[in-house]
């Protein structure tokens, strides 16, 4: 039965890179939340980290519980950044949780996986704030009680940073489902849903807001006051994705396969895009002090897009607004929220989909989102508190239909190598990391940083 705990996390960093600038010329592996890297306009900077959180009491004997918590990130390189990157307010009553502010998610699979198991939802951007209702991880399904369980999420957040569509509302609800098979073995299935919806577009005016709330959260057309493309497909910007994870336990080691199949409009919700997804399996041991203790490796392929017939006008006498044609899905794009599926300038899901930027410092949405990807992770111990981890990825990208095909594909190398000490001989923890990418879509670039990590 896991403890309530309060936390006090100051974290120091002094990181000095080389051929880097902002932190769309990093690496993809160094950002902001998935390993500690915020960047500067600078070769070098300093970083400074202070958190402070009160974890969830998962004892469903207590009728309530709470849970708060904070991550305050200064950074300085010739120009100092300050910004709160995560705060919270949560209270459980018996198996709901309601929750306010901006939390990540935790890191799963040993934090090795490339999207942190989701091609939605990873942490490679800032959590976005709202309001959230939830169960308290899985629960028992009706009478089921020992073999069927459920979770699911509801939350509604307001997307403030530099937008297209300013003030624009994201929301987010899933629902999943799993089943003890043996002992040993579970399966659990479950559904993602994402909509961008009302806010202020520079050509529209003010888009429809909660007066068509059921339209966006239900993905019906548009009404009567929506744009002329929301009337004929959906209301709002709808994605999602279906989840499948299959756990197996032995003796010492433990194996998670998970599989993500993503959708952008009733094609991709009927499986025409099938091949489209990411696969990943997670290798464990239970002894924690092996020289090896968790692998990851993860194929993302997104070619697919329902096919290359692009939706066209097919009219007849009974629906003079009928389409046809099913292909071209524009993964994280979309005609009216040009931005994309960012926050803060950053891809919310799969870091290997990197938004373009414009002069004024607004995502114009992914260039390249049809790809092919290999990614392995390893991390383990070397004893006497010394533990690393190593990170590769390579990809080959194609752009996309509706803007651009390469005419020769795009390859990508990325790595991370990171050390840790966490051993008695230090009062504190010492990170210390090298990353970089090579290949055709970037310039040529490797950065490294120095940490120290203090616990209370």
């Amino acid at each position: 039965m896991a403890q309530e705990k309060t936390g006090f996390v100051p974290d120091f960093r002094l990181s000095q890179t080389t051929a880097v600038s902002s932190g769309e010329d990093l690496p993809f592996w160094m950002t902001s939340n998935q390993n500690g890297i915020y960047t500067l306009n600078s070769s070098s900077y300093m970083l400074f980290q202070a958190g402070l959180n009160r974890s969830l009491d998962r004892d469903t004997l207590k009728k309530w519980g709470y849970t708060y918590g904070t991550n305050l990130v200064y950074g300085l390189a010739g120009s100092s950044n300050f910004h709160p990157n995560e705060y919270w307010l949560g209270f459980r009553f018996h198996q709901l949780i309601l929750k306010a502010g901006a939390q990540s998610d935790p890191i799963l699979y040993g934090g090795l996986s490339s999207t942190n198991g989701n091609m939605y939802r990873s942490r490679n951007a800032r959590p976005v704030p709202g309001l959230s209702l939830s169960t308290n991880g899985y629960i028992p399904f009706l009478f089921a009680k020992k073999w069927f369980s459920w979770r699911f999420l509801y939350e509604e957040g307001i997307l403030k940073d530099k937008q297209y569509i300013t003030d624009a509302h994201l929301h987010h609800k899933n629902l999943h489902f799993r089943a003890l098979l043996s002992p040993s073995l579970s399966l659990s299935l479950g559904i993602e849903h994402y909509v961008f919806w009302g806010g202020v577009s520079p050509k529209y005016g003010q888009l429809p807001e909660w007066n068509e709330y059921m339209r966006y959260v239900t993905g019906l057309a548009g009404g009567d006051g929506a744009t002329l493309n929301d009337q004929m497909n959906s209301a709002g910007n709808q994605l999602g994705s279906y989840n499948l994870e299959l756990k197996k336990d032995w003796e010492s080691t433990s194996a998670t396969f998970y599989w993500n199949h993503p959708y952008e409009d009733r094609s991709g919700m009927e499986f025409d895009n099938l091949r489209d997804g990411l696969w990943g399996i997670h290798l464990a041991k239970k002894k924690r002090n092996a020289l090896i203790t968790d692998m990851v490796y993860e194929y993302m392929y997104t070619l697919n897009v329902s096919g290359s017939i692009a939706p066209h006008l097919a009219p007849t006498p009974e629906n003079p607004n009928n389409m046809t044609g099913r292909g071209w899905d524009s993964y994280f794009n979309h005609g009216i929220y040009t931005s994309g599926y960012t926050h803060y300038q950053r891809m919310m899901g799969t870091p290997l989909f990197v938004p373009e930027i414009g002069a004024d410092g607004i995502s114009k949405g992914f260039e390249s989102i049809r790809m092919w990807m290999h990614h392995l992770g390893l991390s383990g111990t070397l004893g006497n508190g010394f533990y690393w981890k190593t990170i590769t990825t390579w990809s080959r990208n194609f752009g996309q239909y509706q803007k651009i095909t390469y005419t020769i594909p795009k390859d990508e190398f990325s790595f991370l190598a990171e050390g840790i000490y966490n051993g008695a001989k230090l009062p504190f923890i010492v990170k210390a990391g090298l990353a970089g990418d090579y290949g055709d879509r970037f310039e040529h670039r490797t950065g490294g940083y120095l940490g120290i990590e203090f616990n209370f």
